[in-house]
């Protein structure tokens, strides 16, 4: 029998369709719908390719804004209650099945029947990547941040300002290579496809979709996109997290540890309760630490601790609190699940879950940083080991107490021109040109902005003839002779004569570090890095053990 055609035409219309690949272990396209007795339409059995389309259309609605309209006109307004309807057609294509979306047709599908980032990956395989339009990303960094950049005309990557080293990348819209396949593609796990098309074509479009998908070319045109991707597979998740169960029921503890999932401001803070806890019965803990908090849950279940056994549920349903000095009111409170910090490593990747989500850092890159990381390893003698539970202001204290080569500048806070805010130019300043900022190792958040506040304030150092004036009048007003190794404020510094240096509070063994910075740190810290020796600063990580 002769295949049927749809109709044809001199010259397709363009088009802008939205499409989704199925997962291979969908068979039937019924078994991706949320609705299950939605009655789909077969194409006709004489067309060129398999397909079936199932429309919905809900009961009519009145906006939620049409009754406030309504308090305006007492004497009523004519107004006609409408739906709007949702399509989805499946599309066989080389025993795979596409899911064509129209209206509200996405929401009609299962959120865990299509392939993650299948639109995304299309984009990067078919793109021009001189003729790019906008880029979705992510920066992991203190606060992460989300961001969408795009350009007037086509570009290529450098006009969009990617930090290749630390930007997540979500969504790229760009021309393909091929004008063939489109006028201009757009996705993440949908494919916007915008160009020529005829329905009859569709089979065979989306047959060279799924050759797109399939491909590799990305990793030679964005070799960077596979550094870390935020993990958003449901059944990969879940694998993720029967590991981390496991690690936490048996005391595996090693590369787990808790951390605020978001920026507080920690002079405020007098400590944290955990799960269990109740406000007034004790005091609070002066920092989160998660052997502390397993034994609390313990003791709240009444149980010893190698008896716990805890579920997915109970991580996402306890709470832990922060107590503020004032009152002591107990005012962030966030589950056990998001200040959960754990890096998993198998055979291909890392795994690193941080405030509530997942990422997955390739083996190569993570080794990459790991390594980078080592090479800015230090030890200064001229800094004494730390009294454990020690604060940072009082090490920096006792530490410029103890020689006369270290300046005590910790909360000495001065200002550049035309900041509207104060800085510190480190904690203490030594006698050989070292600006030394200290930190003690609780937080992956707060090491990161320990990197960035050492890079800003040395930047700062070097443009700013006003900021180096009031540095040097207050080192002079402590110690005249190291202040006799800055030179005149008017004049340019030589960077290459100063050294920044990160120092790390930490009861880490020596032959464990730096690998016992948090990934995020670690990469943090060689971004960093990276930045202040283009300017000519000397960079080192400094351990501080407890002793």
């Amino acid at each position: 029998m002769k295949k049927r055609t749809a109709a044809s035409s001199p010259k397709p219309k363009s088009r802008h369709l939205t499409l989704l690949l199925l997962h291979k272990d969908i068979k039937k396209p019924e078994d991706a719908l949320r609705l299950p007795d939605l009655d789909g339409t077969p194409l006709p059995p004489d067309f060129e390719f398999e397909g079936v389309l199932y429309l919905f259309e809900p009961p009519p609605k009145e906006p939620r804004w049409v009754a406030f309209i309504k308090e305006g006109f007492h004497d009523g307004i004519s107004f006609s209650p409408s739906a709007a309807a949702a399509a989805v057609l499946f599309v066989k294509a080389d025993s795979r099945w596409f899911a064509v979306t129209f209206g509200q047709g996405r929401h009609l599908l299962k959120s865990d029947s299509y392939e993650i980032d299948f639109g995304l990956k299309v984009t990067l395989n078919t793109v021009d990547e001189k003729k790019l339009r906008s880029l979705d990303s992510r920066t992991f960094d203190e606060l992460t941040v989300h961001t969408r950049r795009q350009v007037s005309r086509s570009s290529a990557l450098d006009a969009f300002s990617v930090d290749v080293a630390q930007d997540l990348l979500g969504a790229v819209t760009g021309e393909p290579e091929d004008p063939a396949l489109a006028k201009r593609l757009a996705g993440r796990d949908a494919l916007a496809l915008t160009g020529p098309l005829s329905f009859s074509e569709l089979a065979t479009r989306c047959r060279a979709l799924l050759k797109a998908y399939k491909g590799t070319q990305y990793q030679q045109k964005f070799p960077w996109v596979d550094n870390i991707r935020l993990v958003r597979d449901p059944k990969r998740i879940e694998t993720l997290n029967n590991e981390l169960l496991r690690a936490l029921n048996s005391g595996d503890l090693q590369k787990l540890h808790l951390a605020p999932p978001e920026v507080i401001p920690w002079d405020d803070v007098a400590g944290f309760r955990y799960p269990g806890e109740r406000n007034g019965r004790a005091e609070p803990h002066a920092d989160l630490d998660l052997t502390e908090c397993l034994k609390a849950l313990a003791s709240h279940q009444g149980v010893e601790v190698n008896d716990l056994d805890l579920s997915l549920d109970e991580l996402k349903r306890s709470k832990i609190r922060a107590v503020f000095e004032e009152h002591s009111s107990e005012v962030e409170k966030w589950t056990l699940y998001n200040c959960l910090v754990a890096e998993l490593q198998d055979e291909d990747a890392l795994h690193v879950l941080s405030a509530g989500q997942w990422f997955r850092v390739e083996k190569n890159f993570a080794a990459q940083t790991l390594q980078e990381a080592s090479a800015l390893v230090k030890e200064l003698k001229s800094l004494p080991g730390s009294i454990p539970h020690e604060d940072e202001e009082t090490y920096n204290k006792r530490a410029a107490h103890t020689t006369s080569s270290l300046v005590l500048l910790d909360k000495k806070l001065l200002k550049s021109k035309g900041a509207q805010t104060r800085i510190e130019a480190c904690d203490l300043f030594s006698a050989s040109g070292q600006f030394i900022h200290v930190k003690r190792k609780v937080r992956s958040s707060t090491l990161s902005h320990l990197f960035a506040q050492g890079a800003v304030a040395a930047e700062t150092f070097l443009r700013d003839e006003h900021f180096r004036k009031s540095f040097k009048a207050q080192v002079e007003a402590l110690n005249p002779v190291i202040a006799k190794i800055l030179d005149s404020p008017a004049e340019k510094p030589d960077p290459t004569k100063y050294e920044i240096v990160f120092a790390v509070i930490t009861n880490a063994a020596k032959k464990s570090w730096p690998q016992a910075l948090p990934f995020f740190s670690q990469l943090n810290l060689v971004r960093n890095a990276q930045r202040l020796r283009m300017f000519g600063f000397g960079v080192s990580l400094c351990r501080i053990g407890e002793s």
